[in-house]
């Protein structure tokens, strides 16, 4: 099964024919029926329409010279309406003129097809844009889902809910770290500790969202941030969002958000995560792990543990 078909759900792509000459749409036919579309046919720009609305086809092989509304105007009103405007429109034309095709190109279609068809190029167009159109889709609806995550927005805190939270102890959903970087043994900066930091971040995109406090310790003392050695705050800021993109990826930094409050005259570094719908992995010096929140603590799945997981969700 292609990735398009794939992606369409559980429906086949449907492929909407339209020609006034009924040799050209028997050939289009032939050419597309051994690749498991839903066809549709149409032989006039009017019954295009009405056929468009009514199935909502993924893709239109549309012809511009019929009689009636042409294939230019059949395309406006595509595009002009809510219930056809996201069906690819390929226009079907024996023109070679590109005045033509830009005027095409201009009111919304994506591709030409030139009359007389070749088998071979009707069905790599049609694949390449179906193709596409299921990305497209699939990358609209990851758009809807995170735009609704962050519609329920990240907690508005102050200083004195921080210090609350601190208060109430590590749980679940909330973890203390001394330091983003610094070894508070060695003395020295350490990607050993920025990693304890990130895979707490990767676990709480993976399991529902979470929140990370850096510049407290285990038992709940403020410590500050002063141990980490950056010349400013906005340093560290930077540092942090510099981590997350080059090991968790920048597709996931909106679920992100990252701000520094004062608590007991010290300062905590607060990163509130939110719910990813992806599986988020952390990758560093070539190897990648996925990481998820088990109680109080984070635990790394192993690959057949990671399939579970995600089946599971």
């Amino acid at each position: 099964m292609s990735s398009a078909k794939q992606a369409a759900g559980q429906r086949k792509n449907r492929v909407l024919l339209v020609d006034d000459n009924m040799t050209n749409l028997q050939v289009l036919f032939q050419a597309l029926e051994q690749e498991g579309y839903e066809l549709l046919v149409a032989q006039s720009g009017e019954e295009a329409l009405e056929i468009a609305a009514e199935a909502q086809p993924d893709l239109i092989l549309l012809d511009i010279n019929m009689p009636g509304i042409d294939g230019y105007q059949t395309c406006v009103k595509l595009k002009q309406s809510e219930r056809t405007r996201a069906s690819v429109v390929v226009f079907l034309s024996a023109r070679g003129d590109t005045a033509d095709k830009v005027k095409g190109l201009e009111i919304g279609a994506v591709d030409y097809i030139d009359k007389p068809f070749q088998f071979e190029e009707v069905l790599a167009r049609v694949r390449k844009h179906l193709e596409l159109h299921a990305r497209e889709r699939q990358l609209e609806q990851i758009n809807e889902e995170l735009e609704a995550r962050l519609g329920e927005g990240f907690r508005d805190l102050i200083d004195e809910d921080v210090e609350r939270l601190i208060g109430a102890g590590e749980s679940d959903d909330l973890e203390f770290k001394s330091t983003l970087r610094w070894n508070l043994h060695s003395n020295k900066s350490d990607k050993r500790i920025e990693n304890a930091c990130l895979k707490t971040v990767a676990a709480y995109l993976n399991s529902g969202g979470g929140m990370l406090m850096v510049g407290v310790d285990d038992d709940g003392k403020p410590l500050g941030l002063d141990a980490d050695k950056f010349p400013n705050e906005d340093k560290m800021l930077l540092h942090l969002n510099t981590l997350i993109l080059n090991h968790l990826g920048g597709e996931f930094a909106q679920l992100i958000k990252a701000a520094i409050y004062s608590v007991q005259d010290q300062r905590v570094l607060v990163v509130q995560c939110m719910d990813s719908a992806e599986p988020v992995f952390f990758r560093r010096d070539n190897d990648e792990y996925f990481y998820v929140r088990t109680g109080p603590a984070t635990a790394a799945l192993s690959p057949s543990e990671v399939i579970a997981y995600l089946k599971g969700r």
